[in-house]
């Protein structure tokens, strides 16, 4: 078989099993909503916007290594092989994606040798989306440049051009596996839990609270990766935290239904707080919430769903408020002004309002809280860290509160990184967080 037959036997392979892969999460999808799951709202019209970049990336490194295959039987081998890999990690990843709501047990795809496989492969061609983007952008500029008013080059011998595109081309093929050397050295820091202090000084906290230790959790997304052991490590670093209480922001679970979440209430019924534990609900909480409502009871969690509650710590009230998610009604802003109408005037109590989505710190009413802690963004989740409250990430460049303290007027805003992550398979230098807030009052 000659070169140019086995790159378009190869290619046309991969290409008809992404077609399949399409499908059948389609298809999935299709049955998720014939089912009347929420999920159908995420796998028939996001899918094949998150899908498309991993395909023209799949597509376009598949033809690329293939047309640096040596010719003969030694190509046709290696072909083979590269084939085989890639169609598996697909296979591995639509499979994983299928059942990710399964509450049955997935021994193979959840097995420490095949669990982060769709991940990575996933996200690293992601990643080389992006660079192609960026290269195609670059060339683009550099063909505009030379076309406006410069002088016609002169050309180059032929040499000259053959080795400067092979040097160029090898570049490329260097260049397409760094994103694969950046997913798969980030799988360890997904999971490498710590606890990060944040001094917070708020311009009303009162002198008996200052120096009050809260511990802020959120998006534990119990589940998956997310086991019995990592959750048991959550709850003695909580500990260690040595917190006077301890204020969950939702995304307790992945959207999944069962007994999968038992070890999240053993971790939580371990963590202890002398002023307890609240919390709010995410938007991944919503699938039984009653359910889990209950269940957090029991393991010591209170949840303030749309409700404030007064505590005494060291003999002064402190308010505890929680909302729950707001999955984007018309008035958001009429929507929060009525559930804070409904506490009541304020006392002069200090506050908290816990509040998962960190984008609606603007909708909420003005002066409603003096901190509102959020997470749902896991600090942004692909990124570089510069200290343990700023980094560089594709969500802040959005304009979304990724994480640390943000302010407006009085009320400061915490957002969390979150202790786990759900959505884009794993994080990228953004490492997860306890984040332990020590808050004060302004010195005179």
């Amino acid at each position: 078989m000659n070169g140019p037959d086995r790159r378009t036997l190869s290619t046309r392979l991969v290409l008809w099993t992404q077609v399949g892969m399409h499908l059948a999460l389609l298809g999935g999808g299709a049955w998720l909503a014939l089912t009347g799951s929420r999920r159908a709202l995420f796998f028939l019209p996001v899918l094949p916007v998150l899908f498309a970049p991993f395909s023209y990336a799949r597509l376009r490194l598949h033809h690329t290594l293939v047309r640096h295959l040596p010719r003969g039987r030694a190509g046709r081998v290696f072909g083979a092989v590269m084939a085989a890999i890639g169609i598996g990690c697909d296979v591995v990843l639509a499979a994983q994606l299928l059942t990710a709501r399964s509450t049955a047990a997935q021994p193979i795809l959840e097995s420490p040798g095949v669990s982060w496989a769709g991940p990575v492969w996933y996200s690293a061609h992601v990643l080389l989306a992006l660079g192609y983007g960026v290269a195609g952008l670059v060339h683009l500029g550099v063909w505009l440049a030379r076309r406006i008013g410069r002088p016609v080059a002169r050309p180059q011998p032929e040499s000259v051009l053959l080795g400067r595109r092979e040097v160029l081309q090898r570049m490329g093929l260097v260049g397409a596996g760094l994103p694969f050397v950046v997913s798969a050295s980030n799988v360890p820091l997904s999971y490498d839990f710590r606890t990060d202090r944040h001094d917070i000084t708020l311009p009303f906290w009162p002198p008996a609270l200052d120096g009050v230790r809260v511990l802020h959790l959120s998006d534990i997304h119990v589940g998956g990766a997310m086991n019995r052991a990592r959750l048991r490590r959550v709850a003695e670093l909580a500990n260690a935290a040595a917190p006077d209480l301890v204020l969950h922001t939702g995304d307790f679970l992945t959207h999944r239904s069962g007994d999968f979440d038992a070890a999240l209430y053993e971790a939580l019924a371990d963590i202890r707080a002398p002023y307890g534990q609240w919390a709010c609900f995410g938007n991944h909480d919503f699938d039984d919430p009653r359910r889990l409502e209950a269940r957090l009871r029991d393991a010591g969690v209170t949840v303030l769903r749309n409700h404030l509650v007064t505590l005494v710590v060291r003999g002064q009230p402190l308010e505890i408020g929680g909302a729950d998610f707001l999955f984007r009604p018309p008035n958001r802003h009429r929507r929060y002004q009525e559930i804070v109408d409904g506490w009541g005037p304020r006392t002069g109590a200090p506050r908290i309002l816990l509040n998962h989505d960190p984008s609606a710190f603007d909708a909420l009413p003005a002066g409603c809280a003096d901190l509102v802690l959020s997470g749902h963004t896991h600090g942004g989740h692909i990124g570089v860290q510069l200290d343990v409250g700023s980094a560089v990430t594709l969500v802040g460049l959005a304009g979304i509160p990724d994480q640390g303290v943000f302010t407006r007027g009085d009320m400061h805003m915490f957002v969390t990184r979150c202790v786990g992550f759900y959505g884009y398979p794993m994080r990228l230098g953004i490492p997860p967080e306890l984040s332990l807030l020590i808050l004060h009052t302004p010195q005179a």
